[in-house]
């Protein structure tokens, strides 16, 4: 029998890899022969003590910790549940939950006030059903709703369609004449508008989005090469458009590209909201020239949890679209038939909605019950399916409802699926979600949670949320009288964050805390923040502050000279887009 051979670490990994805190890797590394029971034991409860420790202390991320599904769910973790394809579609991978996935997609569509049903019927008239919802859950958290819904943007924006290839059945017998059997599938072929000589910016998205925009919005831009304002101006040599006034009275000018004078992206106001007149002039500066706008609003940011004004915004942007002849416009599929075209907008509309999304409709419906009082000269930022324009948004179901791994929702509308309607050979995607396979144990978890909770109940919850965060921002004000230092605490509007200045490392671990780093004046500052989910306590609030009141548990920070190595690159090189390596989640 010959002996089943390996290759050989080129190095110890309990060397290589950063060193945990109560794990002993020597009982997790794996061998051929697998690990030995006494090991296994060990291993097993050195994982358990660890994830216990760092739950009962966790404050630094939008993870609700407070879950209870191994009672009743506990038995499926022995079935493959497999959602994939297209939600509305049964399938024939019959072990799966889609039945409960239309359920979850039918609540969120009704709270984000869609029209529901989503009904795509071909008998039914498409008037009647264009703005009927479409969705799915995500198999990853918001990052996979995202990537998919700026795909969408790119190709409605730039003008691409579907159509079935006509001539399958001719190939097919053309190739069975060699005396073979030969089988070839109906399939659908892309296919790109051209951009008349007259505008040749018409199939060109342009994205816009805030300084404080999620990291995986950003990388997905460079993934789907879709341009960012930024990269287009300064590849250009544009000037930009944007004076003094246009920008947020506290914005830094560490933001902007001191040698073309370009913002990277758009600035945001100090609480994290995308400042709406540097957004506007920025569109209709692009506008102007034919580039249709693909726009990324955030509701619950990462780091300071602020929530963009996507109704005012919007209201402040269709009389751009429409000025600029972008609100409507016709995309000619055959540049040599006129009367083969589909109706489009010239924009695209994207929310981020990763935590705000699920938690705000229920603070609404708490200051409609008079159960939340706003902050003074704040009003309730709309965001949802009201806005008639909005094309997509993302949910994340582990952070305000809870769930064991990353999940969420993608929700758009049957009109944004590239069906046009005026011809029947043309036809929307047949794989209409991110990926093949798809969990389908997130909906089960999601459907499990909302079956529980009426609207009352999560009403009750969202309140006491925002009455926790508001708890531990009067705490923190209270430390910073006590030490009398400033902790640069800060907290945004009906956020569920609390920023501060960075504690010492070892606080930093054993709460989870997440880091970012942020110019101020000017200056480089490390925050941390600590959020407020459903397993948070005022408890746990108290003994985090008590900690921090602690000598030298908050350092002085002083100003630290980054060294750059900088690399000779030729003048004549293209600017791609600005990636931020630090903070927005990375940490």
């Amino acid at each position: 029998m010959n002996k089943i051979t390996s290759t050989s670490p080129t190095d110890d990994p309990e060397k290589v890899y950063p060193r945990v805190p109560g794990i002993d890797y020597k009982y997790f590394k794996l061998s051929p022969e697998g690990v030995p029971e006494a090991w296994r034991k060990i291993a097993l409860q050195q994982l358990h003590e660890y994830e216990l420790a760092q739950k009962q202390h966790f404050l630094g991320y939008q993870t609700n910790q407070k879950l209870n599904f191994d009672e009743e769910l506990h038995q499926y973790l022995n079935y493959h549940l497999n959602n994939v394809g297209d939600p509305f579609q049964s399938g024939n991978l019959t072990l799966n939950s889609k039945f409960i996935e239309r359920a979850v997609l039918d609540y969120f569509a009704s709270l984000w006030n869609a029209q529901w049903p989503h009904n795509n019927n071909k008998n039914t008239p498409y008037e009647e059903r264009k703005d009927s919802y479409w969705g799915y859950v995500l198999t990853m958290g918001a990052s996979e709703g995202n990537v998919y819904a700026l795909w969408n943007a790119r190709d409605y924006l730039s003008g691409k369609f579907l159509m079935t290839d006509a001539e399958v059945e001719h190939k097919a017998k053309e190739a069975s004449k060699c005396g073979r059997k030969v089988s070839i599938e109906p399939r659908t072929m892309y296919y790109q508008a051209i951009a008349p000589e007259c505008n040749p910016n018409k199939y060109t998205p342009v994205a816009f989005y805030s300084q404080d925009t999620h990291y995986s919005i950003i990388k997905f831009m460079r993934v789907l090469n879709i341009q960012t304002f930024y990269e287009i101006a300064v590849n250009n040599k544009l000037k930009c458009p944007l004076e003094k006034d246009d920008y947020p009275d506290d914005f830094s000018n560490e933001y902007i590209d001191e040698i073309s004078g370009w913002p990277l992206e758009v600035p945001s106001d100090k609480d994290g909201n995308i400042h709406i007149p540097a957004l506007v002039k920025l569109v209709d500066f692009f506008a102007e020239k034919g580039y249709p706008p693909l726009i990324s609003f955030n509701y619950g940011t990462t780091f300071k949890g602020a929530y963009d004004r996507v109704k005012d915004a919007v209201e402040k942007l269709v009389p751009v679209f429409k000025n600029r002849n972008l609100y409507e416009r016709k995309v000619h599929y055959d540049p040599n038939d006129k009367s083969k075209f589909d109706v489009r907008n010239g924009f695209w509309i994207h929310v981020d909605g990763a935590l705000g999304a699920g938690y705000m409709p229920f603070i609404e419906m708490a200051i409609k019950q008079n159960k939340i009082k706003l902050p003074d000269g704040y009003t309730f930022p709309e965001f949802d399916f009201r806005i008639k324009e909005l094309h997509s948004l993302v949910f994340s179901g582990h952070k305000w409802l809870g769930a064991p791994w990353p999940t969420g929702i993608f929700m758009s509308k049957v009109k944004y699926q590239l069906q046009p309607p005026d011809d029947p050979q043309y036809i929307g995607s047949p794989d209409t979600t991110f990926a093949g396979s798809r969990n389908g144990f997130s909906p089960i978890i999601l459907w499990n949670s909302l079956s529980k909770n009426s609207y009352d109940s999560l009403i009750e919850m969202a309140v006491n949320m925002e009455g926790l965060a508001e708890y531990a921002f009067q705490e923190f004000k209270k430390l910073e009288q006590k030490l009398g230092i400033d902790l640069w605490v800060e907290r945004s509007p009906l956020s569920l964050t609390i920023r501060f200045k960075k504690p010492d490392d070892h606080i930093v671990f054993k709460y989870s805390l997440s880091e970012e780093e942020l110019y101020v004046d000017g200056k480089r500052r490390k925050y941390c923040h600590m959020y407020i989910m459903g397993h948070v306590t005022e408890k746990l609030i108290d003994e985090f502050i008590l900690e921090l009141s602690k000598p030298y548990v908050i350092p002085d920070q002083e100003e630290q000279v980054e060294q750059v190595v900088k690399c000779d690159i030729k003048p004549n090189a293209t600017k791609l887009l600005h990636v931020p390596y630090i903070g927005r989640g990375f940490k």
